[in-house]
């Protein structure tokens, strides 16, 4: 009997149960689960006036959920950390509109995942059928392009075949080369960069800063509402723009508890830092930092040795501590290669846009060869 196939695209994570979604993003991390995307429609951190438009597309096969696809109509290219505004400007000189556009990837997360959620028994006939359907649909509402980010490695066959075009990026991450103590990571460094770090984290000790842990469910509303002022402060400090509003640091303990790790640090029993993490599939993941005060170190303590201790602790694979940041090598976090996805469907600019990506690729893998050849923080043997 031939298998009954259904598509549809919903404008909401309250459309699924919770159960039928993450059985799609089984071995996916936290940035794509159910109660992190419903956290961010709760929250008004999307939809709305946000620019960010949900369109979870949901395939079923016999009235099973098997396949399922993130996905935002979006108005900007603000949040995404693969900047395409010259893209945009290219569309606008020729009279075209680049927005809206769809892109696929976890809100304000640079943070590689899958993209594609599926169950175990989905194969790439459905996958297919799945992006025939997105293709389509963008079509009939004059979407420019389909965007993919921070996908994982193992899909990208599927989206060259797909028609895609594959963006290289570049994050620093360190690697939990089985240490048993922070001391043992130390020991692989050149005596220069360990005598750097040593002193960088011996001037928070002498400034009387104590560091505190909070996981395990400890997280709770009072700590919320501090992190969410030390998130403004950063904003403010950076010139951003507060994508997450309130409401999402207010009821993350309620959605998000187990998985929240906060790292705050302590001067005479106040708290002037906490970098908010995440723990999913064994790896650690920076997202937000701020603090109250300027004190010298105090980031590269909260934001990463810190989280290099707790993954050595706890013997997490690796710790990833956002986008950008070349500062970070000398801190023992080395280049990783990040992906992205394109489907342009103007055939006028799909060529130029191709070509601009083919050089790209090649000035991405020239620096972080260029970097683990001359700027390593490792002992050469």
């Amino acid at each position: 009997m031939k298998d009954r196939i259904q598509i549809t695209a919903e404008s909401s994570i309250n459309k699924f149960k919770a159960k039928d979604w993450d059985d799609c993003n089984k071995n996916g991390n936290v940035f794509l689960s159910y109660n992190f995307l419903k956290l961010l429609e709760d929250s008004n951190s999307i939809g709305g006036n946000t620019g960010w438009k949900p369109v979870y597309f949901c395939l079923k096969v016999n009235d099973k959920i098997t396949a399922i696809i993130a996905s935002f109509i979006k108005y900007h290219s603000q949040g995404e950390f693969v900047f395409d505004h010259s893209w945009a400007q290219a569309y606008q000189s020729l009279g075209l509109n680049y927005y809206p556009k769809l892109l696929i990837a976890s809100p304000f997360s640079p943070v590689t995942g899958k993209r594609i959620l599926v169950t175990p028994n989905a194969n790439d006939r459905i996958k297919k059928k799945l992006f025939n359907f997105i293709k389509d649909f963008c079509k009939e509402k004059e979407i420019s392009s389909i965007h993919i980010n921070f996908f994982e490695e193992y899909e990208l066959d599927f989206l060259k075949n797909e028609g895609f075009f594959i963006r290289y990026g570049e994050q620093f991450h360190f690697m939990n080369n089985n240490y048993n103590t922070f001391e043992d990571f130390l020991n692989k460094l050149s005596y220069k960069i360990r005598k750097s770090i040593n002193k960088e984290r011996q001037s928070i000790k002498h400034q009387g800063i104590d560091i505190e842990i909070i996981k395990n469910g400890e997280f709770n509303e009072s700590l919320s509402q501090i992190m969410y002022q030390f998130y403004i402060s950063t904003i403010k400090k950076k010139w951003s723009y507060n994508y997450l509003s309130k409401d999402f640091f207010i009821k993350l303990p309620q959605y998000l508890n187990k998985e929240s790790i906060l790292i705050v640090a302590k001067q005479n029993k106040n708290i002037v830092a906490g970098a908010l993490n995440f723990i999913s599939n064994n790896i650690l993941y920076g997202r937000y930092w701020g603090s109250n005060t300027d004190i010298k170190n105090l980031h590269f303590e909260v934001c990463y040795y810190q989280a290099m201790e707790l993954a050595i602790k706890n013997k997490y694979i690796k710790v990833e501590a956002g986008a950008q940041g070349a500062h970070k090598i000398k801190r023992g976090y080395l280049p990783k290669i990040t992906y992205s996805a394109h489907y342009i469907f103007n055939e006028k600019l799909k060529l130029a846009i191709k070509n601009f990506l083919v050089e790209e690729r090649r000035i991405v893998l020239n620096d972080v060869n260029h970097i683990n050849a001359n700027y390593s923080p490792f002992k050469t043997i």
